[in-house]
């Protein structure tokens, strides 16, 4: 397993939040050290088994404390952390609790964590008494085992001094009464240091999270106002599946269909499976407002909900349906509510029915 492919600071990709910190500082995971770098790869492990994702993606925030003290980590260790913060594949801040949530929160991804967070029940009231976004860590042999965790719902008065000692630790720094809007996330943005791995020139269509702060959107990283460059049309993620087991991961670009078929689903696809498959078998596109799927004549048919498609008519793909490639390969939508809808209005009750798998978000298209 390559970890790299396994981090990431784009919000269309993100499966898991986490404090980096919290997780590298846990001691009794694989080894009694006071920190180690090898519990984060051991925690992807756990994620892949937890979830049935072998692709899973993390988006890791870490306290800057965690390179500064050189009495926690090796120096190799220092070097590949500062090296991943550089490249952008994982976000350092002076404390990461606020970004982990702001991240879960627009996101609806998991959060890896063994904190209730009590200071920010009444910023965040989807976290207490939470049964299925948040997820705790077991020792494991030399792994470490995933588990679903439930937040417990306090008293007014543990909560209130839980949000007393966050105020004054924060001393103003940062204002507890703002939440990450989702406005900002239609737009591309510049941030003022030019060497910035979240917001600089190498990250104009795959940007993380921006951060929203008094009333301005700012780095998240530097806390410094961005520069607007214009709209955003954010691309869409698939997740390819074989038997309900998630085995590659697809980005739809705006100015660019996507054709499935062997050559593209190669090496992911058990061979005798990918025979089934026809070389050019079917085109998704995505145009910023709509998800269209089609047949390309393929031998075996395209279907969504047992209804095969009529071959070379491009059709609406709701993103809340699989669309069958084979009966065992399926392509299903991972993109987030912000891509599909930036209009003000609220969202939609649930429908009744049975509860969604790991892999699978409830999204609505704008009509």
């Amino acid at each position: 397993m390559r970890i790299e492919e396994h981090l990431t600071t784009i919000p269309d990709a993100t499966d898991v939040v986490l404090d980096l910190s919290n997780v590298v500082r846990r001691t009794g995971l694989c080894s009694d050290r006071k920190a180690d770098l090898a519990r984060l790869p051991a925690l992807i492990e756990g994620l892949r088994t937890f979830l049935g994702d072998a692709t899973v993606k993390v988006h890791a925030v870490t306290d800057w404390s965690l390179w500064r003290n050189r009495d926690l980590l090796s120096e190799p260790e220092r070097a590949t952390l500062l090296r991943w913060i550089k490249s952008g594949r994982i976000e350092a801040r002076d404390g990461a609790d606020d970004r982990v949530l702001e991240i879960a929160d627009v996101t609806g991804a998991k959060v890896v964590s063994h904190d209730n967070y009590k200071d920010k029940h009444r910023i965040f009231p989807w976290i207490p008494g939470n049964t299925d976004r948040f997820l705790g860590m077991q020792p494991d042999g030399a792994g470490i085992r995933v588990i679903a965790r439930e937040i417990p719902v306090f008293p007014e008065h543990q909560l209130s001094s839980a949000e007393e000692h966050d105020l004054l630790r924060a001393a103003g720094l940062y204002d507890r009464e703002r939440r990450l809007r989702r406005e900002p996330l239609t737009r591309a943005w510049r941030c003022p240091e030019p060497e910035c791995p979240l917001f600089g020139a190498e990250r104009t269509h795959d940007q993380p999270l921006p951060a929203y702060r008094s009333g301005k959107v700012c780095c998240p990283t530097h806390r410094r106002t961005m520069v607007e460059l214009g709209p955003l049309i954010r691309p869409i993620q698939v997740k390819v599946s074989v038997s309900g087991k998630v085995v590659q991961r697809l980005l739809v670009s705006p100015d660019k269909s996507l054709i499935v078929g062997r050559p593209l689903l190669a090496g992911h696809v058990p061979p005798g499976l990918l025979n089934e498959i026809s070389r050019r078998h079917a085109e998704v596109a995505w145009d910023g407002v709509t998800l269209t799927v089609m047949d390309l004549q393929s031998s075996n048919g395209v279907r969504v909900k047992g209804r095969k498609l009529t071959p070379g008519v491009s059709e609406r793909w709701n993103p809340r349906d699989a669309v069958a490639l084979h009966d065992k390969v399926k392509l299903v939508v991972s993109g987030r509510h912000y891509v599909f809808d930036e209009s003000p209005e609220p969202r939609p009750a649930p429908v009744p029915g049975p509860p969604l798998d790991a892999q699978t978000r409830v999204v609505r298209v704008r009509r």
